[in-house]
């Protein structure tokens, strides 16, 4: 065994082992000073072996000095000090320890060869100094730059070094966002990457740093090696590389994202669908174009284009058909503004066009080229036309909201007037007092039943062949107390837009019943219903309360629907028209031939009789057209098993013409106006002899 000898006191062991001129450094320090005497064996040390290794002296002692301290450790120590006594030269070394408790530790042994007089080797004295506290803050800072160059290497930022003008780091995040490799882009000249506008940017930057000034986060643009551009967030900062000033950055590809916000702000500012301007871009642009207009001393018209009979495509072609149709519109719409003035669609199938003009006729021949090219522009097998309401600045209005309220404004007079002769209005003051006009009638209307004001006047249907009166069609009309009777094309469209139309004709059902019911008579009533009360949820339990009520026989009711309302939906309209003929009612198709559908659409209405528009009977002994759409729409209707009625007779001449071509009844006022109730019961009275009057038609 080893011989092994602990000496009590570092003063002691430093002088048995004559290391008289070693600086004392405290005992709080884990450093343990050791002898080897290289003839003897002998291993002197101080204490502290403890308190490094966890051993006590008695331990070492009994199991040999390399037994214990050093057979854990990652190095051989007794081969290391027999090589340096080999050589007779000194050594130091660092190296990991297991200490007695199984935790690791680190130390750094150093020891030198002590000489006699005769330069024979004595011993090695050294000391051995616990370094675990450093050596682990060390391992920690090795472990935290790797951490960090990782997180640098694989951030989602390009990372870069620049200095002298040159890139001196860069991760593959920025390699990846520029398309260069790390070694294209090392050395590169840091401008090289930048277009001219980003230039300018980052050497105000670098000014900036130089003078002491801060820099914020900017945008800049790259120049992707494919010389594509990306748009990318800069934020750099001074730091000093290897000893030298230098600027660290990091570069976040925001390309994307830009493109999102783009394409966000586009379809905040453009309509999806026809990718023309929308409202919102159509006002700003508008507004300031019209601040333009004024300072020039010019003149613009503001143009309202709604599209006639749209909703009927939709209804019935679908709505695929519809956009197909809207955008072709737009397209030529835009077309034909050109340069002139601004566009937008300002929602559904409404147009607006801001144009500038000099003199007014300008706006009417642009206005008759929409009219005439619009419907050329596309391909459908329902007429879609459009109307242009027209106000004007700065005559009418001296900001956009104004101008697109008043063209708004004649364009709803344009529709309310049924005896247009052209498809174009421009706006007058008249039409606002019109507008206030209509909104208290629609407000007026609410009260009319509570207040009486409402009346029905009944318009005989005769018999084509024997003149006798087979029905009454019941027709409400309204006595206002300021403005005296409305006609029901004015209110009727108004108590439909305001939801009273469903009271209103319940109430025209009934009482119509109530009154016929008081003639004694086996008449038929017919009873126009709207739109809104045919596809009304509930429209056909309100029938059969009301017949329940007034045992009306549902053969005598004949509902007169226009082919507007059939063709709205048509699924659903023939749904309730089958179950309003499993009661017996009758059906009659009224206004036909207006435009609205073809005749195809008659094989799938549960229709009993076809009433023919007035617009065609209107002058038709003089209209061979006329005459021919006529004798057409009857025997189409008799091939289906359906009866016609011909409506606005006015002249004997109409009569007998539509008798010769076997129409089945007549209406209008050669026969009899609309009649009172108290006038009906003198009229059946006298149809006897009106029939002898008639009998001239044969």
């Amino acid at each position: 065994m080893d011989l092994v000898r602990e000496i009590k006191g570092l003063i002691p062991f430093l002088t048995a082992t004559e290391q008289n001129a070693l600086d004392f450094l405290g005992r709080d320090i884990n450093i343990v000073f050791w002898s080897y005497d290289v003839k003897t064996n002998e291993f002197l040390f101080t204490e502290g072996m403890e308190k490094i290794y966890g051993y006590k002296y008695e331990e070492i002692k009994d199991h040999g000095i390399w037994d214990i301290l050093y057979k854990h450790a990652d190095i051989n120590m007794e081969d290391l000090l027999a090589e340096a006594i080999r050589k007779l030269e000194p050594f130091k070394e660092e190296y990991k320890v297991t200490k007695k408790d199984g935790t690791v530790g680190w130390v750094r042994t150093k020891g030198r060869p002590i000489f006699s007089a005769q330069n024979e080797l004595l011993r090695y004295n050294g000391h051995t100094l616990d370094i675990s506290m450093n050596k682990f803050f060390e391992i920690e800072r090795d472990e935290s730059e790797h951490k960090y160059r990782t997180l640098v290497e694989n951030y989602a930022l390009g990372v870069y070094i620049s200095q002298d003008g040159k890139y001196k780091y860069v991760n593959d995040r920025l390699s990846e966002i520029t398309g260069y490799s790390q070694a294209e882009l090392l050395d590169m000249e840091f401008d090289q990457l930048l277009d001219t506008d980003s230039k300018d940017i980052v050497f105000k930057r670098v000014h900036n740093f130089l003078n002491g000034k801060k820099n914020e986060m900017t945008e800049i643009n790259l120049v992707h090696k494919d010389t594509s551009t990306k748009r990318v967030e800069l934020y750099s900062t001074l730091i000093s590389y290897q000893d030298k000033l230098a600027l660290m950055g990091t570069i976040l590809d925001i390309t994307e994202k830009k493109q999102a916000q783009e394409m966000v702000n586009y379809l905040a500012y453009h309509d999806s669908l026809t990718d023309i301007p929308n409202r919102n871009l159509f006002n700003e642009r508008s507004h300031h174009e019209l601040q333009v207009i004024k300072a020039n001393g010019k003149k613009a018209a503001l143009l309202f284009i709604d599209l006639d009979q749209f909703k009927i495509v939709n209804d019935t072609l679908g709505h695929h058909e519809g956009d197909m149709i809207l955008k072709k519109i737009a397209t030529k719409i835009k077309d034909l503004v050109g340069d002139k003035g601004q566009i937008a669609r300002y929602g559904g199938d409404e147009f607006v066009v801001l144009l500038k003009y000099d003199e007014l006729n300008e706006v009417e021949e642009f206005s008759n080229l929409l009219l005439n090219e619009i419907p050329h522009s596309i391909a459908c097998q329902i007429k879609v036309s459009p109307s242009i309401g027209i106000s004007l600045f700065p005559q009418h209005g001296a900001d956009i909201e104004s101008l697109i309220r008043f063209a708004d404004m004649a364009i709803y007079d344009l529709k309310s007037n049924d005896n247009r002769k052209q498809n174009y209005i421009f706006y007058d003051e008249f039409m606002s007092t019109q507008r206030i006009r209509m909104n208290q009638l629609s407000n007026d209307l609410h009260n009319a039943i509570e207040e009486d004001q409402l009346y029905i006047v009944f318009q005989p249907k005769l018999n084509m062949n024997t003149l006798k009166i087979e029905g009454l069609e019941a027709l409400i009309r309204w006595n206002h107390p300021l403005y005296g009777n409305i006609s029901p094309d004015e209110f009727i469209p108004l108590a439909e837009n305001n939801g009273f139309i469903h009271k209103m004709g319940d109430w025209v059902l009934k009482n119509a019943i109530n009154e016929t019911l008081k003639l004694n008579h086996p008449i038929t009533l017919n009873v126009n219903i709207s739109t809104r009360q045919l596809l009304r949820g509930t429209f056909v339990d309100s029938v059969k309360t009301i017949l329940k009520e007034t045992k009306f026989p549902a053969a005598k009711l004949n509902l007169e629907i226009t082919e507007s309302v059939a063709l709205h939906d048509v699924e659903k309209a023939v749904e309730i028209l089958n179950q309003l003929k499993s009661l017996g009612i009758l059906i009659s198709l009224d206004d036909f031939g207006t435009g609205y559908s073809s005749l195809s659409y008659l094989t799938k209405l549960p229709v009993d009789y076809l009433k023919i528009d007035r617009s065609f009977i209107n002058d038709l002994e003089n209209n061979d057209s006329n005459k021919t759409v006529v004798k057409s729409i009857i025997k189409v209707a008799h091939s289906l098993n359906m009866k016609v009625t011909a409506e606005g007779i006015e002249t004997k001449k109409q009569a007998e013409i539509l008798r010769k071509y076997s129409c089945d009844n007549c209406q209008g006022y050669y026969f009899s106006k609309p009649l009172p109730f108290n006038e009906i019961q003198e009229y059946l009275e006298q149809s006897k002899s009106k029939r002898a009057w008639y009998s001239t038609l044969r």
